[in-house]
């Protein structure tokens, strides 16, 4: 309609502000926040809204952190998700050679909002996504003992060099379980140089990890599909029911971290 010059209504979205404190611990990362407002809020609870995170422990999250969190945003049905621009962003600018183009943006003080929510992100623990929807989250101690036959780190979300360097650190000297595929599909080729230049792609190889080129792959069907009843842990936004490429598919939703821990001990 804009492009035949007549005007295009839509809704203005409701904002809804998510008030951050706290500090992550070990083995939990941005992924688990998201997975932790999937189960509080659901696949419908950002339908028709901004999510706007603040607070103290914004600061507390690395940019790529926070680029999962926002991936996800989709999965909760919001509009956008926004976060402020602050010293991490200038970091993050900075190692990409764009420093010049950093500049500080955050809400007003006085700052108000039609929806609010508040995360301790000290309390946030690992969670998981079960089949078949990204609001399906439960602890991942609760599904403990189930056996694995799939692990996938990457595509959209969750392949950041710190989440790769994660998994590489975790899986250096040691051998994924023998009866699982383990794949790293890096968000780009910039990742996968840098991964390399710190040692971490021998690790992965050494482990017995299979190495993709950059790319959403598995995450839209695109080859990775699990085999027929096999359980397939993955770092992806989705897990719908036969996204995967398989009819009646088991994928579970989880963080590097947890993900690297399954592919090590196969369950």
């Amino acid at each position: 309609m804009a492009m035949a010059g007549h005007p295009f209504h839509l809704s203005c979205p409701k904002i809804m502000g998510v008030k951050l404190i706290g500090q992550l611990q070990p083995w939990v990362s941005g992924k688990d926040v998201i997975l932790e407002m999937l189960r509080r809020h659901t696949v419908k609870g950002g339908v028709g809204k901004i999510i706007e995170y603040y607070g103290p422990g914004v600061e507390t999250l690395s940019a790529t952190d926070r680029g999962t969190i926002g991936n996800m945003g989709a999965e909760l049905g919001a509009t956008t998700s926004v976060f402020p621009s602050d010293g991490r962003t200038r970091e993050f600018l900075e190692s990409q050679g764009r420093g010049d183009c950093w500049q500080p943006f955050a809400a007003d003080a006085d700052a108000t909002y039609d929806d609010y929510d508040e995360i301790d992100l000290s309390q946030v623990v690992p969670l998981i996504a079960c089949p078949s929807s990204p609001d399906n989250v439960v602890r991942v101690k609760d599904v403990e003992g189930i056996k694995v036959d799939q692990v996938i780190v990457g595509s959209s979300v969750n392949s950041s060099f710190r989440d790769l360097m994660t998994v590489c650190r975790i899986l250096d000297g040691r051998r994924v379980a023998p009866q699982l595929s383990f794949n790293i599909n890096p968000g780009s080729r910039q990742v996968l140089e840098n991964v390399a230049d710190r040692g971490g792609l021998m690790s992965l190889l050494l482990a017995g990890a299979q190495v993709h080129q950059p790319g959403c792959l598995g995450c839209i069907g695109m080859g990775q599909a699990p085999g027929t009843n096999q359980v397939s842990l993955r770092t992806f936004p989705r897990n719908f029911p036969g996204r995967s490429g398989t009819k009646d598919d088991k994928v579970y939703l989880c963080s590097p971290e947890t993900a690297a821990a399954a592919g090590l001990f196969g369950l």
